[in-house]
């Protein structure tokens, strides 16, 4: 299509056996009440028969790309962004639902907002669980917990296709394990800021189609955070991502009061370092970081007697004290 009659925007949709919800998902993209888009559901090899029941909608709005062998989700979704035509870029996973108003309202934010690089929304998960995801508002907010979790969530994100194209963001095409959408929201907040509308756009369905389903949380976090560490050039050791788990509430069955003392010094020891970045964000980050080492403790307390001893030792403010003293009280009543 010349490009004077390329749609505003390509909702980008990759699909691998998910023939279950990938009709439903794409009434959803297109009962949308903005108009100038285009969906490009890109098929990773599918097996399932989810292909033909995309092929079989005469919507001229949508454009197939297909996949002559199985390739990943990284890859798929890097053959859509090259693909897309749109001068924004729009994700919609193949089992989720995008409402009708979602596009109107992210165009007219972005429009609106020329700094954005990418936008998101709130997201409400359904299907096996209920449950609300707010993320900030502002990029501020935003900065202030993308090492600790995803700043806009990649199934509600619209961004711009001129920062993909000028300085190659791509995902990780060797990636195998959950958190790629991750990595590339946090390399594509290099290039413009981050914000989020304060409303659920996108509805995520939960169940055993999810990438994270039936797979150990830990050791998948564990890679992620690992990664999400080495792009920010944030020195760690084993034990420091131990810690960093530890303050996204990942932690083993047993816990040790030498791993709370080591999960304090992380604390002091990335704020540090965030301090010497000179990020904006800086105070909310470190912000961000009290409130995690605080809520640590109600944690420890349901685990360790030991452990919770440590934090209010390491970290002492009178309501935890009062908490500590009537926990003791607790003990020595059930004893």
């Amino acid at each position: 299509m010349d490009s004077r009659n390329a749609p505003r925007v390509t909702v980008l949709m990759t699909l691998y056996n998910k023939g279950a919800y990938v009709v439903e998902a794409i009434e959803s993209v297109l009962a949308n009440t903005y108009a100038d888009f285009e969906l490009l559901v890109v098929d990773d090899a599918s097996t399932d028969g989810g292909l033909a029941l995309v092929e079989g909608s005469a919507d001229e709005r949508i454009r197939i790309l297909r996949s002559e062998r199985n390739q990943g989700r990284a890859a798929t979704a890097n053959r859509g962004l090259e693909a897309a035509r749109g001068e924004l870029i729009a994700v919609l996973d193949a089992d989720d639902l995008m409402h009708k108003d979602r596009l109107f309202q992210q165009v007219q934010f972005m429009d609106a907002h020329p700094d954005v690089v990418v936008c998101g929304s709130w997201i409400r998960g359904f299907g096996h669980a209920d449950n609300l995801h707010r993320t900030p508002f502002d990029d501020i907010g935003a900065r202030s917990i993308m090492l600790f979790g995803v700043p806009v969530s990649y199934g509600t994100a619209m961004f711009r296709k001129s920062a993909v194209e000028l300085h190659a963001v791509r995902c990780r095409s060797d990636w195998r394990t959950p958190g790629m959408d991750y990595l590339f929201v946090l390399e594509l907040g290099k290039y413009g800021a981050y914000a989020n509308i304060q409303n659920v756009l996108t509805e995520y369905r939960l169940g055993e189609q999810n990438m994270r389903h039936g797979r150990d949380p830990v050791a998948d976090d564990r890679i992620l955070f690992k990664a999400v560490l080495e792009l920010f050039e944030i020195s760690f050791t084993e034990q420091d991502l131990d810690a960093h788990l530890a303050l996204n509430k990942v932690l083993p069955p047993a816990i040790k009061a030498g791993s709370v003392r080591t999960a304090y010094r992380w604390c002091m020891k990335l704020k540090h370092q965030i301090a010497l970045k000179n990020w904006r964000c800086s105070e909310a980050f470190n912000d961000q970081v009290d409130r995690r080492w605080a809520e640590l403790y109600s944690i420890l307390l349901a685990r360790s007697t030991k452990a919770a001893l440590m934090h209010v030792l390491l970290d002492p403010t009178l309501p935890k004290i009062r908490r500590w003293v009537g926990h003791l009280i607790r003990h020595a009543v059930g004893r």
